[in-house]
């Protein structure tokens, strides 16, 4: 699991209609998160500060957020469920803006996309396409450092990334960061932050796969945003040191 990453158990299943393609969004890093200029920079002379996990956390684990009048009934719905999560199974803890210079405002923009880490005003965007819990859930995974699973160092131990189904200039959305601390916990097929088998793809064709074929599965399922994997919930726990007792 990727230290700038996130979480799905059983219990916690958000099903959503299927990969969410506006987290392929032209613009943004990786298809979902933002970057300023300086951020876009790094990432070019492959130095990627923005991408360490041990920098950008939220003070003591505490998290303030506003909705914009551009964020609908259904999106804040989906935002609630997330936070309600994030409490029940972690020490963070979101609480409404009363002028805090940092926290997290959700609006309706294009796609869904999120800075990574803390960075004054993180604006979560949920558009068209991405008001479900699972979504809402992976993009704050993002505010609050989590990067995508399968960019980690060890990556290439568990699946194959199958270039030639890529679709378009995604190529580099695959790319492995060394710019990360899992903080000592295994690769996880079933994280939140993990693409589906189908991320990205040409149509019919699939973008990973598993190097066990008996856990193709976990990440054919056509969404893999539904909730915290154990595993998402150990770090993210960790990585505030939460002290919090696992599900």
């Amino acid at each position: 699991m990727f230290l700038l990453t996130a979480i799905v158990c059983s219990s916690l299943l958000a099903l959503s209609a299927g990969w969410v393609k506006q987290m392929e969004t032209p613009g943004f890093y990786q298809g979902d998160i933002q970057l300023s200029p300086e951020q876009w920079e790094s990432v070019q002379n492959r130095s990627s500060p923005f991408g360490s996990i041990r920098n950008r956390r939220w003070p003591n684990g505490k998290i303030p957020y506003a909705f914009e009048n551009s964020l609908g009934q259904q999106g804040r719905d989906a935002v609630n469920a997330a936070i309600a999560d994030y409490h029940k199974f972690t020490c963070l803890r979101f609480t409404p803006r009363r002028g805090e210079s940092n926290y997290i405002s959700f609006f309706s923009g294009t796609g869904c996309n999120s800075p990574v880490g803390m960075y004054g005003v993180n604006r979560i965007s949920l558009g068209a396409g991405c008001l479900d819990k699972g979504t809402a859930l992976h993009e704050i995974g993002h505010s609050i450092g989590l990067q995508h699973e399968q960019c980690r160092p060890d990556r290439d131990q568990h699946v194959i990334i199958h270039t030639k189904n890529i679709d378009g200039p995604w190529a580099y959305a695959f790319a492995i960061s060394n710019e990360v601390d899992s903080l000592g916990t295994p690769y996880d097929l079933s994280s939140m932050m993990h693409y589906s088998s189908t991320a990205f793809a040409k149509p019919n064709t699939k973008t990973i796969t598993t190097k066990d074929p008996s856990k193709q599965k976990l990440i054919d399922n056509y969404n893999r945003i539904f909730g915290f994997s154990s595993t998402d919930i150990v770090q993210i726990n960790k990585m505030y040191s939460c002290g919090k007792k696992l599900i």
